[in-house]
């Protein structure tokens, strides 16, 4: 070599002989000529030194630096770094390429900024030999220059995932020494031995420049990045990477005291931390063969705590919680004192559903003296329905790493014992929240709000989510004996079924009224609840209606309850209309209190078309108040086993359910006995000692009766149910795509229409003329 170089180029290389080839002719077609390549060989066994030998005698500016011992690349960039003679450094490694204008245009930038660290973009190339996507996104630079703390404030923003890839930049060949300086000289890093070097780096930078220019070529999987944890030794090379970032820890208390923000030095390591800790998990979880995953998180815990594993994870990837969830031990309830109790659903709206469930729970709890919190998961919730006593606590709409940290906290500042999560059918991010409680030494009971084929019947996974992941849970409970079947039967043993709490119109019915005399006509029919097509199944009040009408039965039919994802008290009565049962059958909108009461108890009969429930509260209410109840059949319900005021049809028989009723009318005596029958199934409903009944889920003392073993009748009742739950749940989807195409052909053919000169005067005006003709 005649003249200085201006730039030197360090490659660290181990085994590399398939591709160091390439990533040398990289270096030696650069347009900057004046370059040094100090290649570190860290004792290759196979033939990578050859290789570079060869290269070497053709061209001098490559250097050759051995070591003897296998020391890590972390030790053969520092054997470069002293050894180079330029002021400004790159790394390459051995199975990457520079681009050919790499040298001259980062040597440009950091000469005219005086930066201590040159940024550049990078080109990801997959094992496919296909660019682009997210991970070569993240790794292109986000800032054009940075000054003092903001270069580090800026390259490991705290709370967000480290990237610490030397190759990323150029750097000035002091402050490499400088930091290296601040390492043991015998520290051997087998995994992850970059970033603790440009974290220290960072911190040591005065100034920071950086070109969108992408000037490295990676080549993802070559490494040790990207691949399938499928045995004992890989996961071991992957935890290896918490230790990388342990290591640095001496060196970065000693930086912070000398510096001018200590604090920004430590929470920003400690955010750094954490990102590695969560991605060795997350690489774990999610890149582990089934066979050795367990073994492998027992590596990530020998070096971590739970608590620490799981506050990372959720910080920092989220998503890995729910796979955590499925291999974390069941710890029971009972295995200490309960004082604190935290209730958990979406947001608190209106006074029915699982709000009416949690806010009956609250009360008990706060009186058998235990502090009680109620967390929201969402904004809006109606506060003045909380009792006296109880906080409530919404949950920010930042993020679910956001709201998990905020979960984390709250269990640990108000010393939460146990969570009562009455989201677990309706959120498939659970998991992760019991995960985080369990970490902060606290149980999480899920409350099922719905029988269990309700997923079935929707299409979604939320059933495989509970069975998979029931062991975060200290206890499921259920609302039925056939829940509990079902889940016993496919393995989950922490499994209880709790009837819900009587609802306030219930408690308002205060003494026992005396039965109904037998109703005169017209009939009055009602029904009360969301309208909510799917399960409710408003529609088919319409069609038993008309059943009945068919019969000559002389009734009317009130429909109460608040609009509910697109089915509307304006839509059911133009159904009604179009049906021809204007006459009969009115919906009314909400009612609340004395008046939902006052519609009750004017009513002769309660009918239900519902198909799926979990514990229907309105059959309760309705024969708190006298009246029989007529409904398809939900054979798993407690409220009607053994209820004698129950008429039931089978699921969509309209025409029986229509004939019993006109044949109930028809029989003063029989309906009497009905009304009768029905006061005593509410007498029994409220007769529950539920304050007990707490009591003993709390310290997991729940007598045996509540979790029942299942029986081969379970087996074939479930068995039959979960098929007719299926059958229907296709034939809905199928409807439900058939009426979109509709829409869009529709939605298609107006705008065609409309694009004709003056078709969207005439389309005013016949809505205009239609709209005079509504009620």
């Amino acid at each position: 070599m005649t003249s200085t170089p201006l730039l030197s180029v360090v490659v660290p290389l181990f085994n590399d002989q398939d591709t160091i080839a390439a990533a040398l002719e990289s270096c030696l077609a650069q347009t900057l000529r004046e370059i040094e390549v100090i290649c570190v060989d860290d004792a290759s066994t196979d033939q990578t030194v050859q290789v570079v030998e060869r290269y070497q005698a053709l061209d001098p500016r490559i250097r050759l630096l051995r070591h003897s011992t296998n020391r890590s690349a972390l030790q053969a960039r520092r054997t470069g770094i002293l050894a180079a003679s330029a002021a400004h450094v790159l790394f390459m490694d051995g199975d990457d390429e520079l681009e050919r204008d790499a040298a001259r245009t980062a040597l440009a930038h950091a000469g005219s900024s005086r930066a201590d660290i040159v940024g550049f973009g990078v080109t990801v190339i997959g094992q496919d030999g296909r660019t682009g996507g997210a991970y070569e996104q993240r790794l292109q630079p986000t800032r054009r220059s940075l000054e003092g703390a903001d270069v580090l404030r800026g390259l490991f923003p705290v709370g967000e995932r480290a990237q610490g890839q030397l190759w990323r930049h150029l750097y000035s060949t002091k402050v490499l020494r400088d930091a290296y300086a601040l390492l043991p000289e015998d520290l051997v890093l087998t995994r992850v031995n970059d970033l603790p070097l440009a974290f220290l780096v960072a911190a040591l930078a005065t100034r920071y420049v950086s070109t969108p220019k992408r000037l490295y070529r990676y080549h993802l999987g070559r490494g040790g990045s990207g691949h399938r944890v499928d045995s004992i030794e890989r996961a071991r090379f992957y935890a290896g990477a918490i230790g990388s970032v342990e290591s640095i820890r001496p060196a970065v208390h000693t930086l912070a005291r000398g510096h001018t923000d200590e604090a920004l030095i430590l929470d920003s390591y400690e955010s750094v931390r954490q990102s590695i800790v969560a991605y060795v998990c997350q690489q774990v979880l999610t890149r582990g063969d089934d066979h050795v995953v367990r073994d492998a998180l027992g590596e990530v815990y020998a070096q971590s705590s739970l608590q620490d594993v799981v506050r990372a994870t959720a910080r920092f990837h989220p998503e890995a919680l729910t796979v955590l969830a499925r291999i974390t031990p069941h710890a029971p309830l009972g295995t200490r004192p309960v004082r604190s109790v935290l209730l958990a659903t979406a947001s608190l709206l209106g006074a029915g559903g699982v709000t009416g469930v949690l806010l009956a729970q609250a009360r008990y709890l706060i009186d058998a003296g235990h502090r009680v919190t109620i967390v929201a998961r969402k904004p809006g919730s109606d506060r003045t329905a909380i009792p006296p006593g109880v906080d409530l606590v919404e949950l920010s709409d930042r993020g679910l790493s956001a709201q998990l940290a905020e979960w984390a906290e709250i269990c640990s500042s108000r010393s939460v014992d146990v969570v009562i999560d009455h989201q677990v059918l309706y959120t498939p991010h659970w998991p992760a929240f019991a995960l985080v409680a369990q970490a902060e030494e606290t149980a999480t009971i899920g409350w099922v709000h719905n029988f269990v084929a309700r997923p079935v019947y929707e299409g979604t996974d939320r059933l495989a989510l509970l069975e998979q992941c029931s062991g975060a849970l200290a206890l499921l409970v259920v609302l039925s004996p056939l829940d509990v079947s079902y889940f016993k039967l496919r393995g989950v043993r922490n499994v209880a079924h709790i009837p819900n709490p009587p609802s306030s119109l219930m408690l308002a019915s205060g003494a026992t009224p005396a039965p109904r005399s037998a109703p005169r006509d017209p009939v009055s029919l009602v029904w009360w609840g969301r309208l909510e097509e799917p399960t409710k199944r408003i529609s088919e009040l319409l069609t038993v209606s008309e059943r009945l009408r068919d019969l000559g039965v002389d009734f009317r039919l009130t429909v109460i309850g608040p609009d509910w994802n697109g089915t509307t008290a304006r839509r059911v009565n133009a159904d009604a209309r179009r049906r021809g049962l204007a006459d009969r059958v009115k919906a009314v909108g909400p009612l609340h209190g004395p008046p939902l009461a006052a519609a009750i108890d004017a009513a002769d009969i309660f009918l239900s078309t519902s198909i799926i429930e979990g514990y229907q509260l309105t059959i309760a209410e309705a024969q708190s108040r006298g009246l029989p109840v007529a409904m398809y059949a939900l054979p798993w319900l407690t409220l009607v086993q053994g209820n004698d005021g129950v008429l039931t049809a089978p699921q969509g028989d309209a025409a029986s359910l229509a004939r019993q009723i006109a044949q109930l009318i028809g029989d003063p005596d029989r309906y009497a006995a009905l009304s009768r029958a029905s006061l005593e199934a509410s007498h029994r409903a409220r007769d529950i000692d539920l304050a007990r009944v707490y009591g003993e889920l709390l310290t997991g003392d729940l007598p045996a009766e509540y979790s029942p073993e299942p029986t081969p009748a379970d087996a074939a009742l479930l068995l039959q149910l979960l098929t007719f739950y299926a059958e229907r749940g296709v034939a809905r989807a199928r409807s439900s795509a058939r009426r979109r195409r509709g829409a869009n052909a529709k939605a298609r053919a107006r705008a065609a229409v409309l694009a004709v000169p003056g078709a969207r005067r005439v389309a005013r005006r016949v809505r205009r003329w239609l709209g005079r003709g509504r009620d």
